[in-house]
């Protein structure tokens, strides 16, 4: 807030606390947060709110200059370091605080502020210096605390910002946050977060005008925030940031249809009694924070950054008000509630700090009076135990220990850049996303799909191969398999909007899948013939090619269904010297195959002719640690890098990164004719996050993870994760000998670490209760020679096995039905090693163990295997919990523990529904489109922003970003088509209407200033005292295009009525008046309207007006017949012409048009023309019998 009050200090007292799980206090982790859809979230998923309070670091702030003064840096931060150590002491169950950079320290001394804290005094120098010694140093101690930062920027915005305004503050926000997030003590700490400015209030537009609230302010704020946004990007800074509103922090709509652009954004709001008409009960203040704040929480996390209140005797507190009680009088309570109603809602107490660190917990005795601490009116008492109850709740959990990474967070990274067998890369670029595709063989779903935004970062996008043929082989059955065979070394390509993938089978021929969206449904080719280890090429002058063979390459063209075209050319011979794994790139004026001298050893090789038919000349790229196969990559910047592989035994074979530098117009790859082990990362134009590919799965999403595939196709009726929700049900698919030929058997890469003697571990936590007689189940490490560890049920009992590669030596008994199972990995020996636990805290080993290798005859690295078959009779099911690649790992302590869980009913669709099927909006207002689906278990949920919704006018009414935004006169069909998350296509039909003048409750508000009320019904309008009613577009109406607007009154109207325009987007701005009298019509020339400005005659512009209605004195009944626009002399409603009215029968064919003149519904029966339609006036006829008004009640 900006008054400054002297808060009173209040007697100290001991302190009490009570026990809290340990995880939600001081020395809770601090893991990196994120925005995922609309919730702030952990590194698991786990939503997060925060809880907190704020600083300030300056003399008259801290307990008003009698704690320290003079620049006293020292003084500073042994004063509010031991305000935090005081609170958390204290027991305030808090996580994180507002940092307030405060102007106090980066003002030249002696310069005098044009305002509270405005920032002409601001010295960057200073700046610099007090961030190293006051605001960094306390950052840190607050982190080493436990509890998260929010930086704020020193100071207040100015009374008016725009893109340029008085102070340049754009440039002056710029600046602070290019510092603070360059900064190497900052840019690196996810427990950071910025707030970018504290309090806009109005808002500068392109034309000089000012105001707050209406599409075009937002717009302005984007402009003024976004670049700060990019630029705080761009300097390596990728935790949350924070984007204030108008108003004081109080008003967001607009931002729900022009958001922030970019990952990690949320907005902070503030809140004090009175505002949002909180003093007004809690439906009040529900309805207000809905119009003006739920827009933006719907789609993106907010943050209550300043919000107090207590009764004013104890002036403790910047707001004044009670708590009274939820859902009645009152503000605290009323505020909970609606931030827990919010869901999605972090706040903080911003009482001084001084005063939390005396909080006792302890009521008054009998007799004695409340205090500020104390009193359940003020907000310290109730927020205090609040706090209790949210820490046992959406907290954040602490990060996985065993991460497997290449990114070293300094700049370079560590090859391999994944350390896991994805082999046979192919790389592209398509716009600011890298795309890389490698080898699954016999696992599916396949062709696995990755995605990086900086070439070292790589995250799941899809698996597009769900199957390649049906026969037996690719399900296990009759004794088939395809071990080692399958989907290899496939072709990535992009042209013209659509995904190409392109693979050869040593069985089944040779397939293409594309797609226009990498990330959703692929379509399966099986083309007429075979392209061995296939590079495909599109042109330039639009012919397509395949380059293809092992020794000898030849070149394919293909035509537009990709079937050759004439007869291969031969391109290069080299008998026996296993020339493979071509890509084909154009580069300057050369073609290039990019090629590999497969085997072991291998290297690398290019190719380079002008003619894409030859002839080539050669030369040898790199002969080095076995890196070869794969792509050159050029960056957004003009970098050139190649991502290949390298064969690493039992692991597999793990993408390596290496750079490319162009001499003489062939690719020099690494550095001195070696590849590089530890580099920079690329130069891709802005620093990205490290990401890091999941391993740990507690089976709690309604499908199976991406990390995830199965050994050959499964049978999906013999798993579920809705059988028993977040746990995977593994039903005997099978009956088999041994594992090799057992079907359902669920797989995912062993990966391994940089760090020098990191082993790779696999737990499970399994429940055997369901296991038939005959059953197995249990983990394995699967490759030729496999071993498992697992349980087998006998007709009376079950015991521990260990089975060697087909092998069983039976183990121990087990009596009871959950057991741990855990498989080890040393990949530098290539040894594992198996374990079990009865409790997940003692591990006993079981068997012998496996010397891993990698053999052809699998053809892929080492996988964790989960598996469940019958060596009998189907019928028998395990339970897996979840599996784990830490080394200790327990569910509750990563993960809510209040997990309910997905049914099939919940996810099945039973129908969508809109509030209603036809939906009137005031012309120049937005209002959020609400579509939801009703689920087979009774639940309903808002899917507007899944769905596929088709417009059929959007220059009537766009729709963007989940808003409808009313931007002309007229209706608009919407066509909703929804896909339920487990299939089954729902379809809906909602029209949309926008008038300007609509007499309809809820569109014609009464109380714009001063509460009155409006009968839509009668058309009666009372203001109330001095009051104003009427219409309020809150993105402003451009009626510059019409002559005229008439308002006809059914009588003359009392209360010295007027009817005023504003064009300046407040209410408070000078309007354009046209006294009532008498009369009973008001006729507004639109193209010559004047306003009194300054004493002088101001031309109004009838294309910004923002608020039209009637002033009165209040009290009297304005009786309105119409009001709409007219371009024609006689004052005929837009689009209607005269008639006379002649009798309408039910079974007349009639049109429907709004009083503005607006068709609604073109020949319909007149006995249904206002079917579905709401509440309101309407001209029902057409132009032979003439048009009737026509009041509709619902």
């Amino acid at each position: 807030m900006r008054r400054i009050v002297c808060s009173l200090i209040l007697g100290l007292a001991f302190w009490a606390s009570s026990f809290f799980p340990v995880l939600a206090w001081e020395g809770m982790p601090l893991p990196p947060l994120s925005v995922e859809g609309r919730y702030l979230t952990d590194t698991h998923g786990n939503v997060v709110n925060l809880h907190g309070f704020a600083q300030t670091y300056s003399p008259w702030f801290n307990e008003q200059g009698t704690k320290w003064s003079d620049y006293d840096v020292a003084g500073c931060l042994t004063y509010n370091q031991g305000l935090i150590d005081d609170i958390l002491d204290a027991g305030w169950m808090m996580n994180f605080v507002r940092l307030h950079m405060d102007p106090y320290w980066s003002n030249t001394p002696g310069c005098t502020p044009d305002g509270h804290e405005l920032p002409n005094c601001f010295n960057e120098d200073r700046f610099r210096k007090y961030l190293d010694e006051v605001f960094i140093p306390m950052a840190e101690y607050a982190i080493s605390k436990g509890l998260y930062v929010i930086m704020r920027p020193p100071g207040v915005s100015p009374e008016v910002i725009g893109v340029e305004d008085e102070y340049n503050y754009a440039e002056y926000l710029m600046t602070v946050w290019d510092i603070v997030s360059s900064h190497p003590r900052i840019r690196d700490r996810h427990e950071i977060m910025f707030e970018l400015a504290n309090e806009p209030v109005r808002i500068k537009l392109a034309d000089g005008s000012v105001g707050d609230n209406t599409q075009a302010h937002f717009d302005v704020l984007k402009e003024i925030f976004q670049p700060i946004v990019n630029r705080i990007r761009s300097n390596g800074f990728h935790s949350v940031l924070w984007i204030p509103g108008s108003g004081y922090q109080s008003q967001y709509k607009g931002y729900a249809v022009n958001p922030i652009e970019g990952p990690n954004i949320g907005y902070a709001v503030h809140l004090y009694p009175g505002w949002f008409g909180s003093a007004n009960g809690y439906e009040v203040f529900k309805a207000e924070w809905e119009e003006q704040v739920k827009p933006i929480a719907d789609v993106a996390p907010i943050v209550i950054t300043e919000m107090d209140w207590a009764p004013e005797k104890y002036n403790s507190s910047w707001g004044k008000g009670i708590t009274g009680t939820a859902g009645g009088e009152g503000f605290g309570a009323n505020f909970k509630r609606i931030m827990d109603e919010t869901g999605n809602a972090s706040w903080l107490l911003f009482t001084d700090p001084h005063l939390l660190a005396r909080f006792t917990g302890k009521a008054p005795e009998p007799g004695e009076p409340y205090t500020f601490l104390n009193d359940p009116e003020a907000c310290p008492w109730p927020v205090y135990h609040w706090y209790q109850d949210y820490a046992l709740e959406h907290y954040p959990r602490p990060e996985f220990e065993k991460q497997s990474q290449s990114d070293n967070n300094d700049g370079s990274y560590t090859n391999p850049v994944i350390y896991a067998d994805f082999p046979d890369p192919d790389v592209i670029r398509v716009g600011d996303v890298y795309y890389m595709v490698s080898t699954t063989m016999f696992v599916f779903p396949g062709a696995t799909l990755l995605k990086s935004y900086d070439l070292v970062n790589w995250e799941y996008c899809a698996h597009p191969l769900e199957r390649i043929s049906g026969d037996d082989a690719y399900s296990l059955l009759n004794g088939e398999n395809r071990y080692g065979r399958g989907q290899w070394a496939t072709s990535l390509r992009y042209n013209n909007g659509t995904f190409y993938l392109l693979f050869n089978t040593l069985d089944d021929g040779c397939y293409l899948l594309t797609a226009t969206d990498p990330e959703k449904e692929w379509t399966t080719t099986r083309l007429p013939r075979g392209f061995y280890d296939p590079g495909l090429f599109f042109d330039e002058d639009g012919k397509t090619y395949v380059v293809h063979g092992i020794n000898t390459l030849k070149l394919t063209e293909l035509d537009q269904n990709f079937a050759p075209i004439g007869s291969d050319v031969v391109l290069v011979e080299r008998a026996d010297r296993g020339l493979e794994g071509s890509h084909v790139y154009k580069i300057g004026d050369y073609y290039y195959i990019y090629a590999t001298y497969g085997g072991w050893p291998a290297s690398q090789v290019a190719f380079r002719s002008t003619n894409i038919q030859g002839p080539y000349e050669e030369k040898v790229l790199l002969d080095d640690q076995n890196i070869h196969q794969g792509a050159l990559i050029e960056t957004q910047t003009g970098e050139w890098w190649t991502l290949m592989f390298y064969d690493r035994g039992a692991i597999g074979r793990l993408p390596n990164l290496q750079p490319v530098n162009w001499v003489d117009g062939w690719p020099e790859i690494g550095v001195d004719d070696k590849g590089v082990a530890v580099y920079r990362k690329p130069d891709v134009g802005r620093s990205h996050p490290v990401k890091v590919l999941p391993t740990n799965d507690p089976f709690r999403a309604y499908r199976l993870g991406m990390q995830w595939g199965w050994n050959h196709y499964p049978d999906p009726d013999k798993y579920s994760l809705f059988d028993r929700p977040g746990h995977l049900r593994l039903y005997t698919a099978s009956v088999s000998d041994d594992l090799w030929q057992a079907r359902n058997t669920l797989t995912q890469r062993i990966f391994g670490y940089h760090e020098s003697g990191s082993e790779s571990y696999g737990t499970i936590k399994m429940d055997v209760s369901g296991m038939e007689s005959g059953d197995r189940a249990g983990l394995a490490v699967f490759q030729d020679p496999y071993a498992a560890i697992g349980v087998e049920a006998g007709s009376g009992d079950k015991h521990l096995f260990f089975d060697m590669n087909g092998t069983i030596t039976q183990g121990p008994a087990l009596e009871q039905d959950v057991v741990y199972l855990r498989a080890v990995a040393a990949f530098g020996a290539d040894k594992a090693r198996f374990y079990y636990s009865l409790d997940n805290q003692s591990f006993l080993p079981l068997g012998e163990e496996l010397d891993m290798a990698f053999n052809l005859s699998v053809f892929t690295g080492n996988k964790f295997g989960l598996f469940s078959y019958a060596t009998s009779d189907l019928g028998g099911y395990v339970d897996i919990d979840w599996f784990s690649t830490e080394e200790t790992f327990n569910e509750d302590l990563f993960y809510d523990p209040d997990f309910v869980g997905y049914s099939e009913e919940a996810l099945t669709v039973v129908r969508i529904f809109t509030p209603s099927e036809h939906l009137e909006m005031l012309m120049g207002t937005s209002k959020s489109f609400e579509v939801f689906a009703e689920f087979a278990d009774g639940s309903v949920r808002n899917i507007a922003a899944e769905a596929e919704i088709q417009n059929s006018s959007p220059g009537t009414i766009a729709l963007q970003n989940g808003m409808l935004l009313a931007r002309g006169p007229g209706c608009s069909l919407f066509q909703i088509n929804y896909e339920g998350l487990l299939g089954g296509t729902h379809a809906l039909e909602v029209e949309v209407c926008s008038s300007v003048f609509p007499l309809v409750e809820g569109l014609l508000n009464p109380s714009i200033w001063e509460n009155g009320s409006f009968d839509a019904e009668t058309g009666t309008l009372i203001t109330g005292p001095y009051g104003f009613g009427g219409w309020q577009y809150d993105n402003g109406v451009d009626l510059s295009g019409y002559r005229y607007l008439v308002v006809n009154l059914q009588e003359p109207a009392g209360g010295d009525a007027s009817f005023r325009l504003f064009d300046q987007g407040s209410y408070w701005s000078p309007p354009v008046e046209y006294p009532v009298g008498s009369a009973t019509q008001v006729v507004v020339d639109l193209q010559a309207m004047y306003k009194t400005v300054d004493g002088q005659q101001v031309k109004a512009n009838p294309a910004t007006l923002s608020i039209i209605g009637f002033w009165s004195l209040g009290g009297s009944p304005i009786v309105i017949d119409e009001v709409y626009l007219s371009n024609s002399d006689d004052l005929l409603p837009v689009g209607l012409h005269d008639a006379e009215l002649v009798p309408q029968k039910p079974t007349d064919e009639v049109d429907v048009f709004s009083l503005t003149g607006i068709l609604l519904r073109e020949k319909v029966l007149r006995g249904a023309a206002l079917e579905a339609l709401p509440s309101g006036l309407y001209l029902v006829g057409n132009r032979v019998q003439g048009y009737e008004k026509v009041y509709k009640n619902n």
